[in-house]
Protein backbone atom coordinates (compact mmCIF):
# COMPACT_ATOMS: atom_id res chain seq x y z
CA UNK A 1 0.00 0.00 0.00
CA UNK A 2 1.17 3.51 -0.78
CA UNK A 3 0.05 6.31 1.55
CA UNK A 4 0.78 10.02 1.05
CA UNK A 5 1.06 12.40 3.99
CA UNK A 6 0.92 16.15 3.42
CA UNK A 7 2.95 18.02 6.05
CA UNK A 8 3.55 21.14 3.96
CA UNK A 9 3.68 24.26 6.12
CA UNK A 10 4.69 22.40 9.28
CA UNK A 11 8.10 22.87 10.88
CA UNK A 12 10.22 20.43 12.85
CA UNK A 13 9.29 18.26 14.68
CA UNK A 14 5.72 18.05 13.35
CA UNK A 15 6.40 16.34 9.96
CA UNK A 16 8.21 13.48 11.73
CA UNK A 17 5.59 13.24 14.49
CA UNK A 18 2.78 13.09 11.94
CA UNK A 19 4.68 10.47 9.93
CA UNK A 20 5.29 8.38 13.05
CA UNK A 21 1.56 8.41 13.82
CA UNK A 22 0.69 7.48 10.22
CA UNK A 23 3.25 4.64 10.08
CA UNK A 24 1.50 3.00 13.05
CA UNK A 25 -1.56 2.55 10.80
CA UNK A 26 0.46 0.90 8.03
CA UNK A 27 1.73 -2.65 7.59
CA UNK A 28 5.21 -4.01 7.00
CA UNK A 29 6.14 -3.46 3.34
CA UNK A 30 3.88 -0.42 2.90
CA UNK A 31 5.33 2.89 1.72
CA UNK A 32 4.68 6.29 3.25
CA UNK A 33 5.34 9.30 1.03
CA UNK A 34 5.75 12.49 3.05
CA UNK A 35 5.51 15.90 1.38
CA UNK A 36 7.22 18.62 3.42
CA UNK A 37 8.32 22.22 2.97
CA UNK A 38 10.58 22.16 6.04
CA UNK A 39 14.22 22.17 4.84
CA UNK A 40 15.24 20.22 7.96
CA UNK A 41 12.94 17.34 7.02
CA UNK A 42 15.68 15.76 4.95
CA UNK A 43 17.89 15.32 8.04
CA UNK A 44 15.01 14.67 10.42
CA UNK A 45 13.71 11.74 8.37
CA UNK A 46 17.18 10.25 7.91
CA UNK A 47 17.57 10.28 11.69
CA UNK A 48 14.02 8.99 12.23
CA UNK A 49 14.50 6.02 9.90
CA UNK A 50 17.90 5.16 11.34
CA UNK A 51 16.43 5.05 14.84
CA UNK A 52 13.17 3.26 14.04
CA UNK A 53 14.41 0.66 11.57
CA UNK A 54 12.28 1.89 8.69
CA UNK A 55 14.01 2.31 5.33
CA UNK A 56 14.37 5.73 3.76
CA UNK A 57 14.08 4.82 0.08
CA UNK A 58 14.07 8.23 -1.56
CA UNK A 59 14.35 11.94 -0.92
CA UNK A 60 13.80 14.33 -3.79
CA UNK A 61 13.00 18.00 -4.04
CA UNK A 62 10.40 19.39 -6.40
CA UNK A 63 10.35 23.19 -6.28
CA UNK A 64 10.18 23.92 -2.52
CA UNK A 65 8.69 20.57 -1.56
CA UNK A 66 10.68 17.64 -0.22
CA UNK A 67 9.23 14.26 -1.17
CA UNK A 68 10.37 11.60 1.27
CA UNK A 69 9.61 7.91 0.72
CA UNK A 70 9.76 5.55 3.69
CA UNK A 71 9.42 1.77 3.50
CA UNK A 72 7.72 0.48 6.63
CA UNK A 73 9.82 -2.32 8.14
CA UNK A 74 7.80 -3.29 11.21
Amino acid sequence: MLKTLDTKGYKCPFPVLKAKKEIKKLSKGDTLVVESTDPLSKLDFKFFCKNTGHKLTKIKKRKNIFIIEILVKS
